[in-house]
């Protein structure tokens, strides 16, 4: 038969357990003993995830501050794009020769004005751009870029110490002459009128009547005529034969127009931008008939 192995008996006497170390276990409960003995290796486990997770936490953090930041600049770049591209629309010829210095002067300082409250570089102050030309509703625009700087060293190492932002804004150009206005043309000036030579005409005093003879009335003086002012006739105006802008993108319909002798501005409608083909004009393709090289035409993405 298997014998049952017997447990070894430690004959060493037991310590006697101190005064204190008896009342300590007897005021804390054994559930709350076994919890206390394990704690160590929870705190342990504790303060390596916290290790780890509070770098990438901070990296969020300052990731979201920059973000808002630049999101912010560029928030106010468009404005200051917009108040440059409106105040352009309104001064469009400050920019051709002979140049508008006052007109460019408050140009600079208005979007310098806007942009000095960022945090951002702005190199120099670009010239608007008038690409259909400067007559009315064609577009002007104006494009603003400049380098926003980081504060997250982590970041500015992954994209660099600046960031370049951008942000452009059109206006249609309300200055110039609209179609179905007419220009004002000078009045003719009338010649001056001649003097008349000779003077005054004296009346010839009548003959002295004899006794018992009636009285002869004395002729009366003729009156000077009245010098009648002839006007100098005006030059006639220039004529011009309209061409077809059917199929012409708008971005290029004003310079074709000019380039057909006209002095007059293309309407648009609607407004550009956005770019369009054009498809109808107000003014009939004539090889015959001519019309005033001043005139303007009006022209639409589709028939009224």
């Amino acid at each position: 038969m298997a014998s049952t192995p017997t447990p070894e008996i430690d004959d060493a006497p037991a310590r006697p357990a101190s005064a204190l170390a008896r009342v300590a276990r007897a005021a804390v409960p054994a559930v709350l003993r076994r919890r206390l003995g394990g704690s160590r290796k929870g705190l342990g486990q504790s303060l390596a995830e916290f290790a780890i997770t509070l770098p990438l936490a901070l990296f969020m953090v300052l990731f979201g501050l920059d973000f808002g930041r630049v999101f912010l600049g560029w928030v106010s770049l468009n404005q200051a794009a917009r108040e440059a591209a409106n105040y352009a629309a309104m001064n469009p010829t400050a920019w051709t020769v002979p140049y508008d210095l006052g007109v460019l002067s408050e140009y600079s300082r208005l979007v310098q004005t806007e942009t000095g409250e960022l945090n951002c570089d702005l190199a120099s102050v670009p010239a608007p751009t008038f690409s259909s030309g400067t007559s009315i509703a064609a577009p002007a625009k104006v494009t603003l870029t400049c380098s926003f700087h980081l504060i997250t060293p982590i970041i500015s190492n992954i994209l660099g110490n600046s960031i370049l932002v951008s942000a452009s804004s059109a206006f249609p150009i309300r200055t110039g002459t609209i179609e179905g206005i007419p220009i004002a043309s000078t009045a003719p000036t009338a010649s001056p009128a001649p003097t008349p030579t000779g003077g005054t005409p004296t009346a010839t005093p009548g003959p002295t009547p004899s006794p018992g003879a009636s009285a002869t009335t004395a002729p009366s003086g003729s009156a000077a005529p009245t010098p009648t002012g002839t006007a100098t006739p005006s030059a006639t105006p220039a004529q011009c034969h309209v061409i077809s802008l059917l199929g012409t993108k708008t971005n290029k319909a004003a310079a074709k127009w000019k380039a057909a002798g006209f002095t007059g501005g293309v309407i648009f409608s609607p407004l550009v931008p956005p770019t369009y083909t054009i498809a109808w004009q107000s003014l009939t393709v004539s090889g015959t008939t001519t019309v005033d090289c001043s005139t303007s035409i009006t022209v639409r993405s589709n028939a009224p």
